[in-house]
């Protein structure tokens, strides 16, 4: 599993690195798997420190066989789902006889990557859907179901298939966090930013209110070398600019998290997970405190339209 992203030679001229672009993108891609793989043991061994990493699939495998594989299909994250009262408590998960929630409970539902599940979290109260929901639930005085469609390592394009699961019983609010892993992959920045932005129209066209945190920035992940830290910076940014554009255009909330929590993650490493790569429970609270006051406010503006919708009597 490849966590950090190489531009190809279109991006890096377009960065300002034509000159010498040859020996630069060899150095690069050099920086790039190093850091790959310092990372990768980082997330492996701290897993193992945890007591997550989950006993390989293929009996009698050796921990080197192991590290072969993907570490994050092996990680096992803490479990959050299920309703929260007014007072942050979990209550009892009753869905109705068709599996549906029930009335007088609402639902908040995460889509995305690795950080809408809580990558990098140790306890069911660090991961961000939680942390969502019982700041919802406080604020509205009901109970919030808390459902998670997120897929470590998805890419944008992912969306859709979340987008099935999510409709089957359509929440009040959706929260999205998306893009680290299209970096990864060299999807070009202007087409995550379409398929993230048709993803939220879906979702508006369905009456349920989006907010979508745009990518963070990883010039401040000390675990990526320089130079290569400071490009996918820029083109990180480059990502963040787009989609933020993009979800405002398709009528939901863009938050973004690159400019207001990631300056708070450099040279901070309370902020990140043992991997030096996910955000830490404390770095998701910090990520969390921007983005719940925006699933509040649409959360509201959607109940009030409601209001306004219902049929008034004499």
């Amino acid at each position: 599993m490849s966590v950090i992203p190489i531009p190809g030679k279109g991006v890096l001229a377009g960065l300002g690195v034509a000159a010498g672009l040859g020996s630069a993108v060899f150095a690069l891609f050099g920086q790039a798997r190093s850091a790959t793989w310092t990372i990768e043991q980082a997330a492996i061994e701290a897993a193992l420190a945890d007591g997550t990493l989950v006993p390989p699939s293929i009996p009698g495998s050796t921990r080197a066989e192991q590290r072969l594989a993907d570490h994050l299909v092996h990680v096992q994250l803490p479990q959050g789902e299920g309703v929260y009262a007014a007072d942050g408590h979990p209550m009892a998960d009753d869905v109705t006889a068709d599996g549906r929630t029930p009335s007088g409970v609402l639902t908040l539902a995460m889509l995305g990557d690795s950080t809408s599940v809580g990558y990098g979290t140790r306890t069911p109260d660090e991961l961000p859907g939680v942390i969502l929901a019982r700041g919802l639930a406080a604020h509205t005085r009901q109970p919030v179901r808390m459902r998670s469609h997120g897929l470590t390592g998805a890419r944008t394009s992912d969306l859709p298939r979340q987008l099935e699961l999510c409709l089957a019983d359509p929440p009040d609010v959706v929260v999205i966090l998306v893009g680290a892993n299209d970096l990864r992959d060299l999807v070009p920045p202007w087409r995550s930013a379409a398929q993230l932005g048709a993803a939220v129209r879906t979702l508006v066209r369905n009456g349920i209110p989006v907010v979508a945190g745009s990518c963070p920035d990883f010039g401040v992940i000390v675990a990526i070398p320089q130079p290569l830290r400071s490009i996918l910076g820029t083109w990180s940014q480059q990502l963040a600019a787009l989609q933020e554009r993009a979800v405002a255009k398709a009528g939901g909330t863009a938050v973004a998290l690159g400019k207001l929590v990631s300056p708070q993650f450099a040279g901070n490493p309370d902020m990140f997970a043992r991997d030096r790569f996910h955000p830490s429970g404390a770095g998701y609270g910090r990520a969390m405190e921007v983005l719940l006051p925006a699933a509040v406010e649409v959360l509201d503006a959607g109940a009030a339209s409601d209001e306004r919708r219902q049929p008034q009597t004499a």
